[in-house]
């Protein structure tokens, strides 16, 4: 009888253990993409937005010289980016540096939405090597 009590006990203990367990998953805002009519937004310069973009998201670990194409090392991105025709100025939305990194793409390392509405209106402005 004794054993029985102590079983029930340890098995209460445990589903009351896991009960208790909080997962906080953080959940990233979307944010809407920006209008690139809008006369308001400034130029985004390629050199001081887009490239730390995949410097800081670590593209360049695959991305370089010799690895995978495009190179995304500092200083090459954009020779690299347009030579491959990555960056689609009539269809910028269609554009591969932009969709597939995408938080819905298919490449393992993704854009955040503040990433990706900089990409996407670097390319609207006309994807410019400024």
């Amino acid at each position: 009888m004794r054993k029985i009590i102590l079983n029930i006990l340890v098995l209460a203990a445990i589903i009351l253990f896991a009960a208790s367990c909080q997962y906080k998953f953080i959940v990233e805002p979307v944010i809407p993409p920006p209008d690139p009519d809008d006369s308001t937004l400034a130029k985004v310069s390629f050199s001081g937005e887009v490239e730390p973009i995949f410097t800081n998201l670590n593209c360049i670990a695959c991305h370089k010289s010799g690895g995978q194409k495009p190179n995304l090392v500092t200083g090459a991105a954009y020779n690299s980016i347009m030579s491959l025709g990555l960056a689609d100025t009539t269809d910028p939305s269609s554009s591969i540096i932009y969709q597939k990194p995408l938080p819905s793409g298919d490449h393992y390392i993704k854009y955040t939405s503040a990433n990706a509405n900089t990409v996407l209106l670097w390319i609207q402005q006309g994807a410019l090597n400024n």
